[in-house]
Formats: C-alpha cells, structure tokens, sequence
C-alpha cells in the first residue's frame, strides 16, 4: 500500500512540474512575441540620434571647407601679402596665405620697379660750384624689397595703398631725389659736370642714401644736362649774376680766340696771294667796341645752342 501511495504522489509532482514548465513555456513565447511586434517601432527611435550626427558632422565639414576656400588668397611674384590682425603682430606672407574673414584683414602691396622722374629748368635748374645754372632732368628707378623688414616698414610708414599707386610714389621722393641732385651738382663746375655725367651719378646716389620710406633705389639715368639759357636767369639773383658774370667771361674769351684764329688765317691768305701785311686793312685797329660787343654776343649765343 505504501509503495503504491508512494508512486502516485511521484506521478502527481511529474505531472505538476510538467504543467509549470508548459506554462513557463508560453510565457516565454508570449514575451517574444510581444517583442517582435514592437521591434519596428523601436528601430526608427534608436537611427534617428545618428543621423542627425552624421548630418551635423557633413554640414560642419561643408561650412569649414567654404570658409577655407574663401580665407585663402594667393599673390603674383611682384606682390606681398600683408595679415593683420586687430592686437596681433603684422605677418607678412609671398606667394599664398590664409586670411580668416571678420578675425584678419588682408591688403596686397606692390613689388615691382615704380619710375620716378625729377626734371629742373629754367630759374629752378641747379647751380654749380661756379655759379652756372643747368637743366636737368633725371629718371629714379625705385622698389621695395622682397625682404619681410623692408615691406613692413613701407606698410606702416607709407600705407600698402599710397604705395601701389604711381603718382603718390611720385610726390612722396621726387623732393627727396630734386634735394639730391641739386647738393650732388653743387660740387661739380659746369665743366666737370659736362665732362663726367657717370660720376654726378654716383654722387647723386650717395646723396640720396637708404633713407627712402622703405623703397630702394635701383638706377638712376640722365636725360637731359645742359646749361640754362641766359634769357631764364635772374640778374638780381647773387648765384644768377655770378653765373652770368662766368659766361660772359667765357664768351669773351672764346670771342678773342675766334678773332685771333680769323686774323690769322688771313695774315696767312694774305701772303699766299702775294700781298703786302701793310696793304692789308688791320684788323686789330678796325674792331671797335660796338664790334666786339657783337663778337661776344654770337659767341655767346653759339655757346648756348651748342650746350
């Protein structure tokens, strides 16, 4: 009897745990199914975050590429490109650089040769040691150097765009070339002047030294050195009377010359034809003042043309 009561209690707890296990079966089927069927709602939550990242990170890239393409600029050989920055130092760049709008500001200055002509005439030409006045004019080729010193100097000192334009370089170093030009000619007789244009030159170059705003001097020729009519000169003026005073000396010696080598020759065309020296009118006793005063005018007046 026990064995068998024994047996049915066995059988009993079987069959319990087989309707607890079947049960815990469904329940796990149920649960699955219930997550397969939300499964698609859940998706589109859990993309969404990253594809706004994605699309923030691709519209931060395009933003930072325009912005690069537009910040950078490129210059010629002949230029420099100057960034500034409010409260920063001044970098100079050649060739290429950035320039990061509304943060820097970029300007260009001009490398190349600029020509500045300085010409003197008349009552303005230059003196010289004896007191001759000359015309002159001479053509100044200048240029700022491809050096980071030179171009900052003639950025702050000039500005990048009074110096890119002709006229202005003009006007800022043509007194400074005339100051030169008239200390150089000071030195020099009318003679020496004529006689030696290469070395006025190297003086005048001495003259004008390094102090040039930041440009450099390259060349300088000369056109025109010749002397000032008489005609354009100021009697009343010491320098002019004096020049005056040289050129009618001048003038008067080279008339008694001329003279001289006219009687000469017709001493010599005289006795050639067999004449008699007394027979012949004296030349020297014929000229009157009036004569030579006229003498010394042409004389005077073929020096002039001929300078």
């Amino acid at each position: 009897m026990v064995t068998r009561a024994a047996v049915q209690m066995s059988m009993g707890r079987m069959v319990d745990r087989v309707h607890q296990c079947g049960a815990a079966a469904s329940l796990a089927r149920g649960t699955q199914g219930v997550l397969e069927s939300r499964a698609p709602d859940l998706e589109p939550h859990v993309e969404m975050p990253i594809l706004l990242t994605l699309a923030g990170v691709a519209v931060a890239c395009l933003v930072c590429g325009v912005v690069l393409l537009t910040s950078y600029r490129r210059v010629g050989p002949g230029e420099a490109l100057l960034i500034e920055r409010g409260g920063g130092p001044t970098r100079v760049r050649f060739g290429s650089g950035l320039v990061l709008p509304m943060v820097q500001r970029g300007e260009v200055l001009d490398l190349s040769v600029r020509k500045v002509v300085v010409e003197r005439r008349g009552k303005q030409g230059l003196s010289c040691r004896d007191g001759i006045r000359v015309d002159v004019r001479g053509t100044f080729l200048v240029k700022v150097e491809q050096k980071e010193e030179a171009v900052l100097r003639v950025a702050r000192e000039v500005g990048c765009a009074r110096a890119n334009r002709q006229e202005e370089v003009q006007a800022l170093l043509e007194e400074r070339f005339a100051c030169a030009l008239a200390n150089a000619a000071s030195t020099f007789n009318f003679d020496e002047l004529l006689a030696d244009r290469s070395l006025f030159i190297d003086h005048v170059m001495m003259e004008v030294g390094d102090e040039l705003l930041g440009f450099r001097l390259e060349r300088m020729s000369l056109g025109r050195l010749e002397q000032t009519p008489l005609d354009q000169l100021d009697p009343t003026n010491v320098v002019d009377a004096q020049g005056i005073l040289k050129l009618t000396e001048r003038a008067t010696r080279l008339a008694l010359e001329t003279s001289g080598q006219m009687r000469q020759q017709q001493k010599l065309e005289q006795r050639g034809m067999g004449q008699a020296p007394w027979e012949a009118p004296r030349r020297e006793g014929e000229l009157g003042e009036a004569e030579l005063e006229r003498e010394v005018e042409r004389a005077l007046a073929e020096r002039a043309r001929n300078n």
